[in-house]
Order: structure tokens, then sequence, then C-alpha cells
């Protein structure tokens, strides 16, 4: 901190929201130095006292006229994450909403794929290509972003040696979202990948020994845009019906996601806040806040969370 550290009540409640959310696995260096520029900004602002209104956390957050949108969005983004865990200590703080900034930013809403769509899209890849090797590695991609709720890019950069039979696990690299890291992988997954990587079309390509798993029919990695385009023939063959925006491939890391909390807040003695933290670990997201969008983005979430805040705090 500078010399004007700011209120020590406020300096205290924010060492210890990220020493705890360092210990569960966040980096968060952005968001932490945003949030100590604005602690600084209040006390040289004049405010000593161990709370601050939205307006204050609004004006923070457009500071210079020149600011672009979205790093306004993110310096709010550091105070509402703040806010709401003085809010939980009881402190009297309130907590700024997303739309403060009137910046006009939205965020898709995405399409959460039921499994039967899943399985019609995997269905279709045999309908929608002669080769061999694209109807598996496309059916492979499809089927593990299904189940584990990767990015399409780490999909894309996973390697053979990656994943570990013997411990159930694969090692996820990340690109300029955090570490790298490591999640389970069920039996049945492993088994399907090891199928992918020795069967006959892909031995064919003659894949080097430390490329990428998902290949193309020249041996070499797919870029993003080629598994897009693909994708979209595939959802077109499927020929399911949805409301909104078109689904994509992105939508199934969302709708891994969806599930996840669905059956948190479903299940008998389910913890969603407990389930939230280690999703928000296991899909390698920088901020708690990313892996809430989750919820604010699926209606059926809301209400199961509205369904269980009712329970908790039944209305008089």
């Amino acid at each position: 901190m500078n010399a004007h550290p700011g209120n020590p009540e406020l300096v205290a409640a924010m060492e210890e929201y990220f020493t705890r959310l360092h210990a569960l696995g966040f980096q968060l260096i952005e968001k932490e130095r945003l949030t100590r520029r604005f602690l600084e900004w209040l006390w040289d602002s004049g405010n000593t006292e161990a709370t601050f209104t939205t307006t204050d956390a609004a004006v923070w957050a457009r500071g210079e006229p020149n600011f672009m949108s979205s790093y306004q969005c993110q310096r709010l983004s550091a105070v509402r994450g703040f806010s709401r865990y003085c809010a939980a200590l009881g402190m009297d703080i309130p907590v700024p909403v997303a739309s403060a900034l009137n910046t006009g930013k939205h965020r898709r809403t995405p399409h959460i794929y039921t499994q039967a769509e899943v399985d019609a899209l995997i269905g279709a890849c045999q309908d929608v290509f002669t080769a061999a090797l694209i109807q598996t590695t496309m059916a492979s991609i499809i089927a593990l972003l299904a189940v584990t709720g990767m990015r399409v890019g780490e999909a894309l950069r996973l390697k053979p040696q990656d994943i570990q039979a013997s411990e159930g696990t694969v090692l996820i690299r990340a690109n300029k979202h955090g570490p790298d890291r490591i999640i389970p992988l069920h039996p049945t997954t492993i088994d399907a990948l090891a199928s992918y990587e020795t069967s006959p079309s892909r031995q064919a390509a003659n894949p080097a020994p430390d490329g990428p798993l998902f290949i193309s029919s020249r041996g070499t990695a797919y870029q993003r845009g080629t598994v897009e385009d693909h994708f979209e023939r595939i959802r077109m063959a499927a020929n399911f019906t949805w409301t909104g925006t078109t689904p994509c491939l992105h939508d199934l890391r969302h709708a891994f996601a969806s599930r996840q909390m669905i059956q948190a807040y479903s299940t008998v003695g389910g913890n969603p806040a407990a389930r939230l933290s280690l999703l928000a670990i296991w899909l390698g997201h920088s901020s708690p806040s990313h892996t809430y969008w989750y919820i604010q983005a699926v209606p059926e979430l809301l209400a199961l969370a509205a369904n269980r805040a009712n329970a908790t705090f039944p209305m008089e």
C-alpha cells in the first residue's frame, strides 16, 4: 500500500478476502491490485470510514475519461467482489450492481444443451463428414467438452502425454487465463480418448509423437476456426430447436457448469457455495465472479437458488 493505506478495517477485510481466495488456488493479481487502488482512492478522497457507497464504486470504476468500457467493468468487478465479501462479514457496505456503469456491455446468454442434444451432435458427425478421422475427431471433441467443461482451445492443445490413465487425470495447459491445472477424468472418458489416439484413421495421418491429440487429416493441429465451422455443420444436421442465440461449441462448457450447480441445488444436503468454489478451480477461472455468471445465465438455476433462499429465509 502507499503512505495512505485507507481505513484499517477495510484493509484488514481486503487482506483476509484475498488470503482466502489465494488458498483456494486463485491468482487474482489484477483484481487485488485494483482493490488496493480503490481503497487508496477512498482515503485520498477524504473517506476514512469503514464503508463506502455504490456511487463511490461507480465513480472510481469510471476513472479517467479515456478508460475503455471493458477496463471500467474490470475495475467495478473488483470492487463488487470485495463488497460481497464485506457484506457477508456484516459490514455496512452495499454491493454495486453490475450495470452501475451503464456501459452498454451485455453478455451473450448461452444455450444449455440437454443430454439428448449432446447425443444428437455426436451422432450427426457421421452424417456430416465422409472422412473417418474428421468424424471421430469432432465426436471426441464434443464429448470431451461436454463431460469436462474445458475451453475449446484447451482441448485443442491437449497432447497424448497429458492424459495419465494410471492416475485418471488430465493436464490442462492454460493459455493466458492462469496456471496449468490437473482435473480427474472418468475411466470411460480415458478409455474413449485412448481409443481415439490409437484409431486406425488417426494413425494413418502420421501424427507427431509430441504433437496434439486431436489432429487433422494432415496430422497437424486443428485451428479453432476450422473446428467451429465443423461444429456449425454438425449443429445444423443434429436438427434440434432452440430459442434465443444460436448454440455454439463453447456453450458445452456452460452446460457442464450448469449441470453441476443444478445437482448441488437439487441434492438433499448439497452445498452450492462449496460446489461453486470447486467449480471455479475446475474450470480455471481467475475469479469466482466468472463462475457465478453460470447461475445468473440459467433460469432453472436462478429458480433453484431462489427456492433455496426462500426455504432458508421465509417471508413473514
